[in-house]
């Protein structure tokens, strides 16, 4: 008989071997070597963040300019491809385990429900 941390490990270990998370384990990994790219993403959060504090304390030219430089650095990033595949893997791994978790949520309720009758 299997134990729940004997499951809990198949899952883990089934889902880490899965092709959507491995390609989105490379793509990331691709990714976080650009250091020009990590530079630019951090970057356009603090002028996003910079906008937002402008605009709380009435600055609507700073924050204006902020909001400029962060689009200005999004569209920059936004136009690689590796970026376009590395969104396209995250989502393709989010949906497995978005469908994961569902089907877990289902047999749960119905056990549950079952359980109850």
């Amino acid at each position: 008989m299997t134990t729940y941390h004997d499951s809990l490990s198949h899952l883990t270990a089934a889902i880490h071997g899965h092709p959507s998370i491995v390609a989105y384990k490379e793509v990331q990994q691709q990714l976080s070597q650009l250091t020009n790219f990590e530079q630019k993403a951090y970057q356009m959060k603090r002028y996003q963040q910079d906008a937002q504090l402008f605009q709380k304390i009435a600055k609507e030219q700073a924050a204006v300019m902020s909001e400029n430089k962060a689009r200005e650095l999004e569209e920059i990033l936004n136009c690689q491809p590796l970026i376009e595949d590395y969104r396209e893997k995250m989502q393709n791994a989010s949906d497995l385990i978005q469908y994961i978790t569902k089907s877990i949520e289902d047999q749960l309720n119905k056990e549950l429900t079952d359980g109850k009758s």
